[in-house]
């Protein structure tokens, strides 16, 4: 087998052998099969166009563990449990208004209103940091913190005009 052949390679996951219970640290623990894993990190593969296929379960010193096709064929309490996991992982208001932008020293300082209320956060290369989540269709818009969070544009076409005018001259 080529090296290209064994990098390519994936372990899907009988949805079925899964056990995910939480741990009392506030992670993630796993029982497939004959192994445990007492603390595992998930990650969406594809997050914006199939946030519940193609999870990727990953022990705790980053080795990759297998993908999850579909969670919708994990029992209810694993697919709970998942979930809950994805939540945490993936919390992302959706942003409302721009409410104003200041640039100093190199960052940009923003303040929203967001579906979870007023939120202040700082960006370092706006251009790199605020993108439109399919570029094709030019809908959406993400914007990620210096912090790594992220904040979403449900429409940005339909975003108030004097919000719009503070961040669209980085969209490219």
């Amino acid at each position: 087998m080529s090296e290209l052949q064994t990098l390519a390679e994936m372990t899907m996951l009988d949805a079925s052998k899964c056990v995910f219970t939480p741990t009392e640290g506030g992670y993630l623990s796993l029982k497939y099969e004959d192994k445990e894993y007492e603390r595992v990190k998930i990650c969406r593969a594809l997050p914006y166009k199939a946030p519940d296929e193609y999870i990727c379960i990953i022990d705790k010193d980053g080795n990759e563990i297998g993908i999850l096709r579909d969670i919708k064929h994990l029992s209810e309490a694993n697919e709970a449990n998942i979930r809950a996991e994805l939540t945490k992982l993936y919390y992302c208001p959706s942003i409302t208004k721009i409410l104003s932008v200041k640039d100093r020293m190199g960052y940009q300082y923003y303040e929203v209103i967001t579906n979870a209320g007023k939120r202040e956060f700082a960006l370092r290369d706006a251009s790199r940091n605020i993108r439109y989540v399919n570029p094709e269709k030019r809908g959406a818009v993400q914007i990620r913190d210096i912090d790594g969070n992220r904040y979403l544009i449900d429409d940005f076409d339909s975003f108030d005009i004097q919000s719009r005018k503070k961040i669209e001259a980085f969209l490219v």
